[in-house]
């Protein structure tokens, strides 16, 4: 008896032990600790470093300059690292989110930084900076600061504008190796599906505004927008913020940027200087009318001049009126349609009215294929 009542203390105290243990802070801080460190005083053009130690239920951490969306970096071993380069300056307030792998908000914190010295010029060859560390899986975009004011000469990008990204050559960039198709490809090695993913879920937040504010169907504006920029990858996207392939026919240069060796989409008519070796063009890209694109501050204006200027042709701005469109939509919705057959109908009606020069069914098929694989109907 005496035995028995002996081992179950021990059987007891060891229990307590345990339970104690594991509900000490030290252990509890493995799952729900959300720290970060970063210069607070920073030099405009400077490559800051945001270095994230976080709890097990943290899948990717987003970081947020004057509540706008700076980026996402993946977490891995409990650590992310996001790099920025702030080009223009100023106090920011700063919001870093930590996201669960089911998407859900599971930490937020707030900071701030100090960027002093001089906007960009004309000079400047970056204006938006990667991890080019690939394990870090980082999507990071431009500083949104500079929509504050369009008028600012540091967003006259100049003709030597470059980036750390490369991509396979046109014929006026390789006559041997180049090809006019390659105008239309990613930069190489990108995207990844990290990427893909964290450019979709970056996006989605504006894309909602946008659609609630309009009605118009958030998943087109999310799938066209990835479809037409390779989730923010191409030359477009990457060279002007043009994540849409918007046209600006017989483009101003101070607010246009041109895709050089993009194949004639001017009827024939686009000069041609000479064929290559294995029959690719080099155009005459002086005076050519159809590979000229606005340039946007953000990704946001990309997405609101979508949906203000074509979809809803607020200020007779885009050379066609597609406002009878979402009319339409609208109409479907309130007579009971289901939202993927009514967002089916939507895009395929923009394509079929020109948005795309190969029509409707064309253009819709691959936007919605887009809409499927990630479930995109859920944001309408």
């Amino acid at each position: 008896m005496v035995k028995t009542s002996f081992f179950n203390q021990v059987i007891g105290i060891l229990l307590l032990g345990f339970i104690l243990f594991a509900f000490t802070p030290s252990n509890k801080i493995n799952r729900f600790v959300f720290n970060v460190d970063y210069e607070k005083k920073v030099q405009v053009g400077d490559d800051v470093s945001f270095i994230f130690r976080v709890g097990d239920n943290v899948h990717r951490v987003k970081v947020y300059s004057d509540n706008k969306s700076l980026g996402t970096a993946m977490v891995e071993s409990n650590k992310a690292v996001f790099r920025f380069l702030f080009s223009y300056p100023g106090v920011k307030q700063l919001k870093f989110v930590g996201i669960s792998a089911r998407h859900d908000t599971v930490n937020v914190s707030y900071g701030q930084i100090v960027v002093s010295g001089k906007t960009f010029d004309n000079n400047v060859t970056i204006l938006e900076r990667n991890n080019t560390g690939r394990n870090n899986k980082l999507s990071a975009s431009i500083d949104d600061n500079l929509s504050r004011d369009r008028m600012l000469p540091s967003y006259q990008y100049s003709d030597n504008f470059t980036t750390s990204f490369k991509f396979p050559p046109t014929p006026n960039e390789d006559p041997i190796l180049g090809t006019n198709q390659n105008v239309y490809t990613t930069a190489i090695g990108h995207p990844t599906a990290d990427e893909a993913r964290n450019f979709i879920l970056d996006i989605s937040q504006d894309a909602q505004y946008l659609s609630q504010k309009y009605q118009v169907p958030a998943s087109i504006i999310i799938a066209m927008s990835a479809l037409e920029s390779g989730y923010g990858f191409s030359r477009n996207a990457i060279y002007a913020n043009n994540f849409l392939g918007i046209k600006q026919w017989w483009g101003n240069p101070s607010n246009a940027y041109q895709l050089k060796g993009q194949p004639d989409e001017h009827q024939g008519k686009v000069g041609i200087i000479r064929v290559t070796d294995n029959g690719q063009y080099i155009y005459d890209e002086e005076n050519r009318p159809d590979n000229w694109y606005k340039r946007f501050n953000s990704r946001r204006d990309c997405m609101t001049f979508l949906v203000e200027e074509i979809f809803m042709h607020k200020t007779g701005q885009w050379k066609r009126d597609y406002s009878d469109i979402p009319k339409f939509y609208r109409g479907q919705l309130e007579a009971g349609v289901e939202k993927y057959s009514a967002a089916y109908t939507f895009v395929y009606s923009i394509g079929e009215k020109g948005y795309s020069h190969k029509g409707g069914k064309y253009y819709a098929d691959r936007v919605m294929k887009l809409v499927d694989k990630y479930n995109l109907i859920a944001y309408d």
